[in-house]
């Protein structure tokens, strides 16, 4: 969620095997309201697990979430899909036969001793104060993000001027700095000289995908990772300037070196095979 920029908000898109996929808006100033296509390959999705959204509600880092029943998320869910209690359904098998739907029972409504092992209210529902409301990041959520990518950050040996930038506090031109290494590690991997922004990640992925046999789930994940690194962070520091603290220059600077880590390594993985 902190790959987005500060105000950015999440809509949930579906919710399976415990994780729901979200779509990502409000980003843009220009565009405050969420996508028309929100499953449109150019949109932007995450996804997250119920127990990492309910302990980061719980620690009051996100807002937005709140925990209910199995019972209470089941209902919701049936009635999502049109779902009235005492109403017969059918469906149409592949023949054309006609039949009747048969949903399981709705889990029992908690009681006095399911709370003796552990909190029965394990689901998420996406509402604040009973108002239904999208998922963002708080003040607190940003500060604690900020704080400890900035504790992270390691310099290589590789970048000399980064230190002095960040030195000379000249954190602008640092963030810029990293974000040109990013870049030039993502060309080197695919060979492409001329490559640049959101087609080099596409030309990146594509050679995970097609030379490193890389899993289709990290394919997703360093897609979304360099995505809104190029959109958010290198794009934005290499045609304006734009003023930053030493901890927020310092946690840009982290999630950098940790993408250009990642990057670097599968060039190596390539080298080996």
């Amino acid at each position: 969620m902190a790959q987005f920029p500060e105000g950015t908000r999440f809509e949930p898109m579906s919710d399976i095997d415990r994780c729901v996929l979200f779509s990502a808006y409000n980003y843009d100033p220009k565009k405050p309201r969420p996508p028309k296509d929100p499953w449109s390959r150019d949109a932007f999705q995450l996804a997250i697990w119920h127990e990492d959204l309910l302990r980061l509600r719980e620690e009051g880092l996100i807002s937005g979430v709140t925990p209910i029943s199995e019972r209470e998320w089941e209902l919701r869910r049936r009635i999502e899909m049109g779902w009235k209690p005492g109403v017969k359904y059918f469906t149409k098998d592949a023949q054309g036969n006609t039949r009747e739907v048969s949903l399981p029972r709705l889990p029992e409504p908690p009681v006095e001793e399911d709370f003796w092992d552990g909190d029965p209210y394990t689901y998420p529902a996406f509402e604040e104060d009973g108002k239904e409301s999208p998922l963002t990041i708080t003040a607190a959520g940003w500060e604690v993000v900020t704080q400890q990518l900035a504790e992270q950050v390691e310099l290589p040996e590789s970048l000399p001027d980064l230190r002095k930038l960040l030195d000379n506090e000249l954190y602008d031109h640092a963030v810029r700095e990293v974000g040109i290494a990013v870049e030039s590690a993502l060309r080197e991997v695919v060979g492409n000289d001329d490559g640049y922004g959101q087609k080099l990640v596409g030309e990146f992925i594509s050679h995970l995908h097609d030379e490193v046999f890389a899993y289709n789930t990290m394919l997703k994940i360093y897609r979304l990772r360099l995505r809104t690194f190029f959109k958010f962070v290198r794009n934005p520091h290499a045609h304006r300037k734009i003023a930053l603290t030493r901890s927020h220059a310092l946690s840009l600077t982290a999630h950098a070196l940790h993408l250009l880590s990642d990057i670097q390594q599968f060039g190596g993985e390539e080298e080996r095979q």
